[in-house]
């Protein structure tokens, strides 16, 4: 992998999380649109991607082209199911439009380009989905981000299209699924997870390392890049408490069909990472070692080291200027 690295939303779970990880072997750089974030060298400007018409759209043109990466990973989505289902407006600009928009820049500079994906795109009929199974989104969030891999693969044919579903450290501005597990289960509260629902969660940090590997090896096109075993979301949280010795009997199944949401979800997100597997030559990380590097990331400050990036780059937001 070449040596620059710019993330769009560079500040939220997945790429402020890939940021981490990256800065100490290569340079990166990224926008933001809401929450500021300060890291030892690294670059972050604030930018709206879903106005590329106006002044914040161009700056991230100007920039990308200033900075010439040599990878560009497009993190930047609405990804509540019900925000997408509540505003379709919004999740097409977030989702769809700019993620053609950053598609083109890196075309047109030559950057190699990875668009981060879902799990989202199939009805859960069956399990395990395979990349040349035919989508059937079931909502807005699925579709718009159909809609954002054909819109990418079609500005930039050299793409790699991850589909994915992960979990790791977040911050106090962008909780992920697991802080939600670990904190309420820390303050005593009775969790509801629904035991019928599956999916194929792969910690972030690995994650970060699959991406590293497959850009290694000029891969394009779309993979399914996830954990390799399925599992329910109930029993997800069951075997984080355990990792974390914190209390399963607050945690009770419930089933999906019970919960009054807006949009319709499918059941089984399952993917099969066969292909990456194969192309790699290496197969996914299993659960329960994902759950444990979770763990060890935060007995060596992984997770201080999000929030501090987080803080500090609010306290220094009102100094310091975007082109600084």
């Amino acid at each position: 992998m070449s040596n620059k690295v710019f993330i769009t939303g560079i500040s939220g779970l997945r790429g402020l999380n890939l940021a981490l990880q990256l800065r100490e072997r290569y340079q990166v750089s990224g926008c933001y649109y809401a929450h500021p974030i300060a890291l030892d060298g690294i670059r972050a400007m604030r930018s709206d991607l879903t106005s590329f018409e106006t002044v914040n759209g161009e700056m991230v043109n100007g920039v990308m082209r200033q900075i010439q990466p040599d990878v560009v990973i497009h993190t930047v989505g609405l990804t509540s199911v019900e925000g997408c289902e509540a505003d379709p407006d919004l999740a097409h600009r977030l989702n769809v439009e700019s993620a053609h928009y950053v598609a083109k820049v890196a075309n047109t500079l030559g950057a190699r380009l990875v668009h981060i994906s879902t799990d989202h795109l199939y009805d859960g009929a069956s399990p395990w989905q395979r990349e040349e199974d035919t989508p059937c989104p079931l909502n807005t969030y699925a579709r718009t981000k159909l809609q954002a891999e054909e819109a990418v693969l079609q500005a930039c044919p050299d793409a790699l299209v991850l589909r994915t579903n992960f979990y790791g450290w977040g911050t106090s501005v962008r909780t992920s699924f697991s802080d939600w597990i670990l904190k309420s289960l820390e303050q005593g509260r009775e969790l509801t997870m629904f035991s019928d629902v599956f999916f194929t969660p792969i910690l972030i940090n690995d994650l970060a390392h699959l991406i590293l590997q497959l850009v290694d090896r000029d891969a394009t096109g779309i993979f399914n890049v996830a954990g390799r075993e399925r599992l329910s979301k109930y029993d997800f949280a069951l075997k984080l408490a355990e990792v974390f010795n914190r209390p399963q009997n607050k945690i009770r199944a419930t089933t999906v069909k019970e919960f009054p949401f807006k949009a319709r979800r499918p059941e089984d997100m399952s993917l099969s990472s066969k292909k990456a597997e194969d192309y790699l030559g290496a197969g996914m990380p299993a659960t329960g070692d994902g759950l444990k590097r979770l763990k060890d990331l935060e007995l060596v400050g992984h997770h201080s080291a999000l929030e501090g990036a987080v803080q500090k780059g609010l306290s220094l937001s009102g100094v310091l200027s975007l082109e600084e």
